[in-house]
């Protein structure tokens, strides 16, 4: 196995004797004819023709965020949808971000 401080030659199938690098991208993935940002994601990029080839654990990563978007439908009862607003406002949340750290504090 190389280590990151050798020169890697390009793996293109069209030569461009560039050099990879290993790079943190944000990533943009279309699921589903949306657009999903999965950011901090390990690529190796070539310095000259800026093709990115994806290591292992990247290839996992996306897999992963191509099945949990994110994105969640969910139905609540009116006066159960006032409250967690109260509450939002109440911590200066939106009231996705306060779904978030409900969640969060249930979960943990």
């Amino acid at each position: 196995m190389k280590k990151a401080s050798e020169e890697i030659q390009c793996l293109s199938e069209t030569p461009c004797n560039g050099h990879l690098q290993l790079k943190n991208i944000e990533h943009k993935l279309n699921v589903k004819g949306k657009t999903i940002t999965i950011p901090d994601l390990k690529v190796w990029e070539c310095n000259l023709c800026g093709e990115h080839f994806y290591p292992y654990e990247s290839s996992e990563e996306i897999d992963f965020y191509k099945q949990y978007s994110g994105k969640i439908m969910l139905r609540l009862n009116p006066k159960l949808h006032a409250n967690l607003v109260q509450f939002a406002q109440k911590d200066h949340r939106s009231v996705n971000q306060e779904i978030n750290y409900l969640l969060k504090q249930a979960i943990s």
